[in-house]
């Protein structure tokens, strides 16, 4: 199964802060710590026995250029998943 991630990104190339604090971006990692950028894909393999896949993700709120400011950190990333 490959689950391909998608969001609004902003000139850093991670994905938007669409809240109020200024300058932080969020970044999205899977279980190996490879970071997941919009249009990038992670396929994992499905256990035959009880058909199911996992995903394991995390986010985090980063500055890329410093001077973040407070307030509110809110992103939507869309998860596409297709199974073969």
């Amino acid at each position: 199964m490959t689950a391909i991630v998608t969001g609004s990104t902003d000139n850093t190339g991670y994905y938007k802060n669409e809240g109020t604090a200024e300058n932080i971006q969020i970044e999205l990692r899977d279980d190996q710590d490879a970071t997941l950028k919009n249009g990038d894909s992670k396929t994992v393999i499905v256990d035959e026995i009880t058909r199911n896949a996992q995903f394991p993700l995390k986010a985090r709120a980063i500055t890329v250029n410093g001077n973040a400011s407070q307030g509110t950190i809110e992103a939507l990333i869309n998860v596409i998943y297709i199974w073969q």
